[in-house]
């Protein structure tokens, strides 16, 4: 299953970890608005890569923040709708793994009485990459988010 890990800051946040300590909910309030700035950006990519009017790729990605707060992500859900079960190859997390990876097409069995002749060209579908575009596009704003949460953390300080 694809996902967004914003982890990868890791430099700077090990600068804050200290501090952060002392203030628990500050940085859980920061992974939160990480994780909503990363489901923004995923639904976006969506939008533009997929054909998805109705919403419904959309509606299937989460944003997840750690339980103590530390990280911040976005994956597909892991519970099932009336149409879709929550696990198996039918299921949102499979879906969007299709969409986002690509899939290989199954060859014809020959069997058919009307073939198509064009299906069988394309032996795979290349995926859309929206995760990796999302990734990409939120780094800076990721950066830029947590520059912000520093300043206001140094003014709470006195600094």
């Amino acid at each position: 299953m694809q996902s967004i890990n914003l982890s990868g800051l890791d430099g700077l946040t090990k600068d804050f970890d200290a501090l952060l300590k002392k203030m628990p909910e500050k940085r859980r309030a920061l992974h939160e608005e990480l994780a909503g700035l990363a489901k923004r950006e995923v639904d976006a990519q969506i939008s533009t890569s997929l054909h998805d009017n109705s919403g419904t790729v959309r509606s299937w990605q989460e944003q997840h923040v750690g339980s103590l707060g530390g990280y911040a992500a976005v994956r597909a859900t892991d519970k099932g709708d009336g149409e879709h079960p929550a696990t198996g190859d039918d299921s949102p997390g499979a879906i969007t793994n299709y969409h986002e990876s690509g899939y290989k097409t199954r060859k014809p069995s020959g069997n058919a009485k009307r073939p198509q002749p064009g299906k069988s060209k394309m032996p795979y579908v290349d995926g859309r990459h929206f995760y990796q575009k999302a990734q990409t596009s939120v780094e800076s704003k990721a950066i830029d988010l947590v520059n912000r949460f520093a300043d206001d953390l140094a003014k709470e300080l006195g600094g």
